[in-house]
């Protein structure tokens, strides 16, 4: 098995053979050596068909490394855990007279096939829960729909050599055979993925689905705040949910967490607090009890200092802002009940956050005890720097996964070329608008885990950089991985920014790293001097 860096949070294992069965069965040994043997610098272990990616935060590469070095190796005759069996109730429909048509098969021969087959679970990604299925018939094989569309919870579906079945109502473009009432993921569950990597399966045709509704926490209004004006995209967030992605969760929380950090601290919270993360807009709040707010990210004098507010006071931050993200912490942080270790809103799933969605008008939230903080006076903090629009701003990367699927020329146009952020942006990804990537031969790529900050080329050769709320594993080619150091000026950025890549060396985005911790410490000794 090969060992890389997957940007400078992640190494990579990648399994080598023709033989898929066989790579995947040692990606689940090698999986299982290191959940036995983990130790705490490791934040997620994710696999996928053929390749296993070990998280850890920048600062500690090189411990991991030293302790991957030290594993013994998965070998062939070594036991790994026994599979688990389901059987999955599935009522057949949708796309079924499609699929008839373009295989010349009857609709019950259509049933059949899929039916009649075992499936293994080879990863779960993409959204929380969802598996992606070895095992479809060789009959079956299509390639994805031309446009995704929206698919319904539940939905199965198949493209390329693969099933899988969405747990939520997404976009997707994959062509679907019907539906199942299975609850693959409930994250209030001691196990919120019904499926693991190795499970095996069946489809089981029926006639009638039962659904049951999913537990939910308790969210009563809180007395700290009410939303009296949302802002265009106003979510509660924190440093996100690291040590799920195994199950397809994202780590998510801010785009910009060296902003949520900073201001947090003008308020003496921790820097876990939960923040509001407002997008383009902020809102309208009216506090019902005595605080310290601090926000980062508007053309506002008030920007960068602790504020203190009387019960009954409003603070008013709708104007439009200094970066397309702004980040506004309230001293006690934001009390929301914890989802899997975390109160950041995951908008693709719904879940965490205040009812796992963006503010609306009349949200009533609750906040923590304040700890003593800076004294509010004449002074401010204009730390971390937010660069006017439209200036130019430079991304660092490390070289890609994939980036030898593209031509010298190819791999020079990405890295001399100016880019413009495209207004389609959203926490998930950057998407750049310019001179467009082509591969050098066209080849099918397994899914593979990627990292905040990994440059996807999709089909149409326009880059993806992404962000917070990325997908766990993608199936696009890696030219890239934008380093962690700079990945905050990438949040900050307004669409049509222009941008220039500059290729690093993994010693450099660690250097990077390094620097941005010690302004972390100088502005937090400047702080102290303000209590």
């Amino acid at each position: 098995m090969g060992l890389h860096a997957l940007g400078d949070s992640a190494w990579l294992f990648e399994a080598g053979g023709d033989n898929p069965v066989r790579r995947l069965e040692l990606v689940l040994k090698l999986v299982g050596i290191l959940e036995r043997e983990r130790i705490p610098e490791v934040r997620d272990v994710v696999s996928s068909f053929a390749s296993v990616a070990v998280h850890f935060d920048p600062a500690d590469g090189e411990r991991v490394l030293e302790w991957l070095t030290t594993l013994p190796p998965p070998r062939g005759g070594e036991a790994r855990n026994e599979a688990r069996i389901f059987e999955v109730p599935v009522v057949y429909g949708e796309d079924l007279e499609n699929l008839a048509s373009v295989f010349g098969l009857s609709a019950t021969a259509i049933i059949k096939l899929p039916s009649a087959a075992d499936y293994t679970v080879a990863a779960v990604g993409f959204s929380p829960g969802f598996p992606y299925l070895t095992g479809l018939p060789e009959e079956l094989r299509i390639p994805r729909r031309a446009t995704p569309r929206k698919v319904a919870a539940g939905s199965v579906a198949i493209a390329g050599g693969q099933a899988g079945i969405y747990p939520f109502e997404s976009q997707g473009g994959w062509h679907v055979l019907g539906r199942t009432a299975l609850d693959l993921f409930d994250p209030f569950r001691h196990a919120p993925s019904l499926l693991r990597p190795g499970d095996r399966l069946r489809f089981v045709p029926t006639g009638q689905l039962e659904f049951t509704g999913k537990s939910s926490p308790v969210m009563g209004g809180g007395t700290g705040f009410e939303v009296v004006a949302p802002g265009s995209f106003t979510a509660v967030q924190d440093l996100g949910r690291p040590g799920y992605q195994n199950l397809g969760v994202s780590p998510g929380g801010v785009a910009d967490p060296v902003a949520a950090r900073a201001a947090n601290r003008l308020v003496g919270n921790p820097d876990s607090a939960a923040v509001l993360e407002c997008c383009m807009s902020g809102p309208l709040l009216e506090f019902h009890k005595k605080t310290r707010v601090a926000f980062i990210g508007w053309a506002d004098s008030r920007s960068g200092k602790p504020v203190p507010l009387e019960a009954g006071e409003e603070i008013d931050l709708r104007s439009r802002m200094k970066s397309v993200r702004g980040i506004i912490a309230i001293a006690g942080g934001i009390d929301v009940p914890p989802v899997m270790g975390s109160r950041a809103t995951d908008l693709r799933a719904g879940v965490g956050g205040w009812q796992g969605r963006i503010l609306q008008a009349g949200d009533r939230l609750a906040l923590g005890p304040p700890h003593p903080g800076p004294i509010p006076g004449n002074w401010h903090v204009g730390w971390p720097r937010i660069e006017p629009p439209g200036r130019m701003i430079e991304l660092r990367f490390l070289s890609g996964m994939q980036a030898r699927w593209f031509s010298e020329k190819m791999r020079q146009r990405f890295a001399s070329s100016v880019y413009q952020i495209s207004p389609i942006s959203d926490r998930m990804g950057t998407r750049l608008e310019g001179p467009e990537l082509e591969l050098a031969e066209t080849t099918e790529m397994l899914s593979q885990p990627v990292v905040a900050g990994s440059v996807q080329v999709p089909p149409d050769g326009k880059p993806i950089v992404l962000l917070a709320e990325r997908q766990t594993i993608g199936g696009y080619p890696q030219i890239g991985h934008v380093i962690s150091a700079d990945l905050p000026k990438l949040a900050r950025a307004w669409p049509g920014t222009p941008l220039r890549f500059r290729e690093v060396t993994l010693d450099e985005a660690r250097k990077a790293w390094r620097e941005l911790q010690r302004d972390f410490a100088y502005l937090q000794a400047g702080l102290d001097f303000l209590r």
